[in-house]
């Protein structure tokens, strides 16, 4: 929750910026107010007396499933239409002709907003018409969950999704976001730019005014962003000074316009800080987002690069992805570089696990497989795409291949210890560690000392660094199945190669290339080459992972054509290892 001060609180505003009192004779200030209505547990929306918003709180957003919420300026009919329980537009009649005398002061009616999910929630509507005297100045709607649980849950979803000092989407949320567009937007003729802001030398301002200042310059920056959005844009903060914008439909041509429009927005800006005045500046890199795209992970590191090159030229700098591509990939690779060296040696990486679920036994969950992240220096959680790309061009990736080994064969026994069993885990291994002769037998040597059941671990192997290394891969897949480990050939139908030498390769999983399942409910060549994948492991006897599972129709349509496994965001995303408490040795009392 954001502190409120005299200061921040005049950032927060836009009802101040609107000329709207909220309360007669000064007895809350508009920016008081709205930090006040920010923290609600309802939806707050203020309109001038033709039904034009003017404010809405963050609830809003959360009521109506939008990330974007409403905007000052929307008309509130076409923004937020509501239905009766037929499915029948409602008329709140804020644009009334009626003598402003007749208009209630309160009234109250039961509604459905229809979300951007497509179903319908069931909200009362509160509308308090405000006046000056007797003109009517315009109206409060107060949106509320007809249940105080739904109340409280759209509250912690919208704490959980969104930054708590600016209120917008946070990065996880906007990686999210961006990652279901990618999803989705399959056609051709689809464009986007995401920019990536970076408020330059914000550093100078905490170092110098303090971090309350830093925060202040935050709220105002995030405002005057939001300003320039278009009703289907996306704004979220995604670091400490750094926001993310995607501009949905959008040319080439258009974002450099509405880049300079962002640009001249903040050069107006003047930021006041008890005697000090400071003009911020933006830095911006540009990607273009289309049907090729690679996954929200690098669209967002390849936007920061290019971010970042436009720093290194000065203020007010911008600078499109592709310019100089070359120079930005050697530049953040080598960045990476010292920083993957820094977090192995500090302890800086981390383990998450996603499951994996068996399609043909009710969903229950078979194993989970291994992956790993980065914590930053500052905290935050950097995503595998940023930095593996540099360990396996730079030859580090084996330093991360054996520090997985280890840590996660140490929490597999403290699973064993705890009295559960444990679960079974699948380990991805790298092309450079899987043609090292003497990785099977630290893998043995790890797996001895841990005291871990062999059976508990799978390796998952790409199929092109086994091909790469036919015969060292060989050696180890022989080495670790004769012990008791089994093993997944991962991406499977991507290379050109995939069925000359599957046979060659003893594995007892084939995971079918994510690009195939994300689009077989739409696309029937991507189907068939799923149901084939599937037809030919059952016939050499090996069992079947479907990654990319992201809608329960997706697993449905995998379970009926037999597949065996799956994992993907529409059975869970990937989270954290559980802690598990170190056990105690024996009392001696």
């Amino acid at each position: 929750m954001t502190e409120f001060t005299p200061k921040n609180a005049a950032y927060h505003s836009e009802l101040e910026e609107s000329g709207f009192d909220v309360l007669p004779d000064g007895q809350l200030s508009p920016a008081a107010a709205e930090l006040a209505l920010g923290e609600v547990a309802d939806g707050v929306v203020v309109t001038d007396r033709h039904g034009l918003v003017r404010y809405s709180n963050p609830l809003v957003s959360e009521l109506c499933g939008n990330l974007v919420g409403l905007l000052p300026g929307q008309v509130l009919a076409d923004s937020l239409p509501l239905f009766d329980n037929e499915g029948q537009l409602l008329d709140l009649n804020l644009a009334t002709g009626d003598r402003e005398e007749d208009i209630p002061s309160r009234r109250e009616l039961r509604a459905n907003i229809r979300r951007d999910e497509g179903d319908l929630l069931e909200v009362s509507v509160q509308i308090n018409s405000l006046k000056r005297g007797a003109e009517l100045d315009g109206y409060v709607l107060v949106l509320r969950h007809t249940s105080e649980a739904r109340r409280i849950s759209s509250r912690l979803s919208w704490q959980s999704s969104h930054d708590a000092l600016t209120r917008l989407p946070n990065r996880q949320t906007f990686e999210h976001a961006l990652q279901q567009l990618l999803n989705t937007d399959t056609g051709p003729r689809q464009h986007h730019i995401l920019l990536y802001l970076d408020v330059y030398q914000f550093k100078v301002v905490n170092d110098t005014l303090g971090y309350s200042a830093g925060d202040a310059l935050l709220i105002a920056l995030a405002k005057i962003l939001t300003r320039c959005l278009g009703k289907d844009d996306l704004l979220g903060r995604v670091g400490s000074d750094e926001f993310a914008l995607l501009l949905k439909d959008c040319t080439l041509e258009e974002a450099k316009r509405i880049v300079t429009r962002l640009r001249e927005a903040v050069n107006d800006f003047v930021f006041q800080w008890e005697d000090s005045e400071t003009r911020p500046a933006l830095s911006i890199g540009a990607v273009s987002v289309d049907s090729h795209a690679p996954p929200a992970s690098q669209l967002l590191a390849s936007a920061n690069d290019a971010c970042s090159a436009a720093r290194d030229q000065g203020r007010n700098r911008v600078k499109f992805f592709g310019d100089s591509r070359k120079a930005l990939e050697k530049r953040r690779e080598s960045t990476w570089l010292a920083e993957i060296h820094a977090a192995i040696r500090e302890d800086r990486l981390l383990l998450y696990r996603q499951p994996v679920v068996a399609l043909q036994d009710q969903n229950r969950v078979h194993h989970y497989e291994v992956l790993v992240r980065m914590q930053g220096r500052d905290g935050d959680v950097i995503s595998p795409g940023l930095f593996l790309p540099a360990a396996e061009r730079y030859g580090m990736i084996d330093e991360v291949d054996r520090w997985v080994i280890r840590n996660i064969f140490r929490y597999m026994a403290l699973e064993q210890s705890s009295g559960s069993g444990g679960f079974h885990y699948a380990i991805n291994i790298s092309g450079i560690s899987l043609g090292d002769e003497l990785f099977a037998d630290f893998v043995l040597r790890e797996l001895t000392e841990a005291g871990v059941a062999p059976s508990r671990v799978q390796f998952e192997i790409t199929e092109t660094s086994a091909i790469n290394n036919l015969d060292r891969a060989l050696v180890f897949i022989h080495k670790l199945r004769a012990a008791g480990c089994s093993f997944a050939l991962d991406d499977f139908g991507r290379g050109a190669s995939s069925l000359a030498y599957l046979r060659q390769l003893p594995v007892d999983y084939l995971k079918i290339d994510g690009s195939f399942v994300r689009n077989m409910l739409e696309d029937e060549i991507d189907s068939a080459m799923v149901s084939t994948v599937d037809h030919l492991a059952k016939r050499m006897g090996i069992s079947t992972i479907a990654e990319f599972a992201e809608t329960p129709e997706l697993l449905e349509k995998l379970r009926l054509m037999g597949v065996d496994y799956a994992q993907g965001f529409g059975i869970a995303a990937a989270a954290c290892l559980p802690e598990i408490s170190e056990p105690r040795p024996p009392s001696c009392n």
